[in-house]
């Protein structure tokens, strides 16, 4: 047999056998890598009118009177889209397809299946007009599509065409649920938020920064006041600060008002780790990181855990089951199943899985709080997002009442938004400021009405309002632990 032979049939052999192994093997936690599937585009069609089916709470176990959704319609031409009461003429569709998990995650922090939505890909179609955004659909199958109004998922049908069209009643009756919508809700000039900002180390002595603006908004004069460290409320006001002792450090919680609790008696302080980075701060729970290792670098600190105020010396991480009982455990899984194409039974046998359950920490995305949890791949973090909304006893507020994909149309810099109780105002961060626009008619402003500089490598840790009459209140303390900053008039994104 000549060589060239020999040597053609070991490369088959070799493709062989490489395609069995590759068949035959099972990719586990610790083989994982990160990867994002970048969306295909789709020409399936939208074009039809669509009735009302049901109607669930992107929140799990929320329950949903649809008696107000019933007579909710739309229609798609090429002449025009209308969901509900709202249309927009010669609209611009583009369809891609996306994995549906990740959508679902990254968008409404929950998981698909609970809408019985089971295909791993999912059509979006992006409806724009003149530039501007207008809705997100999402098929659900040939004749069903699902839309997201605040914190609903609406299902519709695909129904017999008419030529006059559906429109916005059905049988007579006003759609009273858009109505409703389309108004200023709940609107209250006056507001204020803590923004807690953890900023850059010393390059010299490794110190942490951290620091508090206190932003407000009577509907005619804004103020801003700078305070060291994090000043936050709970019944009374606390602070935090992140303190090095020899070589380690810790957090130190005490309140500045009321009885000064923690500062009454000696404590022996732990220290969880050479270097600890705050994530998120609460009411009541705060989120952090921390490294053992030689470098504060933020990519060396792969230890999260979320702990409670009371009681935070111990660095004991909150079970999850706290705030969502048996179905945050499961919502963890499934997110793990998700990141590992391990099977449920696996990975409820692996003690891995406990680790990765009790490692959660809260971060910013889009203008939201969203769950994270991570597990180590060789020298790599990888970093997993949770199919849960924070939950109130988490986050005692955090909504946005304009779509984020409308936020970034009006400022194309921003990287998150902040949406006061009573629509008084939304303060948008870019890499240099934040923008503070009023939300009128259920859109930003053409233009800021103030903007105050930040630095880039900041990063946003807490947001806690106050509204009406709490606002005094919180202003006078903090002018009292801080002082005042002025705005910036000339500015460049």
């Amino acid at each position: 047999m000549s060589r060239d032979i020999v040597k053609k049939n070991m490369i088959i052999a070799a493709v062989l056998l490489m395609v069995v192994c590759l068949n035959g093997c099972k990719i586990r936690l610790a083989e994982i890598s990160a990867s994002v599937m970048a969306p295909v585009k789709v020409t399936t069609p939208l074009e039809g009118q669509y009735r009302f089916k049901n109607v669930q709470h992107l929140e799990e176990g929320k329950f949903v009177d649809d008696t107000g959704f019933r007579t909710f319609t739309a229609e798609f031409t090429q002449e025009s889209a209308r969901i509900g009461l709202e249309r927009v003429e010669s609209p611009l569709y583009v369809a891609k397809l996306v994995s549906t998990y990740e959508y679902f995650v990254e968008n409404f922090r929950t998981n698909p299946n609970r809408f019985e939505i089971k295909d791993d890909k999912i059509e979006i179609m992006r409806i724009t007009s003149e530039g501007q955004s207008f809705y997100e659909v999402f098929r659900i199958n040939e004749d069903e599509i699902g839309i997201v109004k605040g914190n609903h998922l609406i299902t519709l049908v695909k129904t017999e065409f008419t030529p006059e069209g559906l429109g916005p009643y059905v049988d007579g009756k006003a759609n009273q649920l858009e109505t409703e919508l389309l108004e200023d809700q709940d609107y209250e000039p006056i507001a204020g938020v803590l923004l807690g900002l953890r900023g850059q180390r010393n390059d010299e002595t490794e110190e942490p920064s951290y620091r508090t603006l206190w932003i407000t908004n009577d509907g005619e004069i804004q103020e801003v006041y700078e305070i060291d460290n994090i000043l936050f409320p709970r019944k009374e006001f606390w602070k935090m600060e992140v303190v090095k002792e020899a070589g380690k450090e810790r957090l130190q919680i005490y309140a500045i008002t009321g009885t000064p609790s923690n500062l009454k008696e000696e404590i022996v302080y732990h220290y969880p780790a050479e270097y600890v980075d705050v994530e998120f701060v609460g009411n009541n729970y705060l989120s952090i990181l921390t490294s053992d290792e030689s470098s504060y670098d933020r990519s060396e600190m792969t230890e999260g855990l979320t702990i409670g105020v009371d009681g935070y010396n111990e660095y004991t991480p909150v079970p999850i089951e706290t705030f969502y009982g048996e179905a945050g455990r499961q919502a963890f899984l499934s997110s793990l199943k998700q990141a590992t194409d391990e099977t449920e039974e696996v990975l409820m046998a692996n003690p891995e899985t406990e680790e990765f359950i009790d490692s959660f920490i809260l971060r910013r995305h889009h203008g939201n709080w969203m769950l994270e949890s991570s597990f180590q791949l060789g020298d790599d973090t990888i970093k997993v997002p949770i199919a849960l909304r924070a939950d109130i006893n988490l986050v005692t507020y955090d909504e946005l009442t304009i779509p984020w994909s409308k936020v970034r149309e009006r400022v194309p810099q921003a990287l998150d938004a902040f949406n006061a109780p009573g629509n008084s105002f939304m303060l948008v961060r870019t890499p240099k400021y934040l923008m503070m626009y009023r939300i009128v008619g259920g859109e930003l402003a053409e233009e800021p009405l103030q903007a105050i500089e930040i630095k880039e490598e900041e990063e946003i840790i807490m947001a806690e309002w106050a509204r009406g009459e709490f606002v005094k209140r919180w202003t006078d303390m903090a002018s009292r632990e801080g002082h005042k900053i002025i705005f910036v008039q000339n500015r460049t994104p």
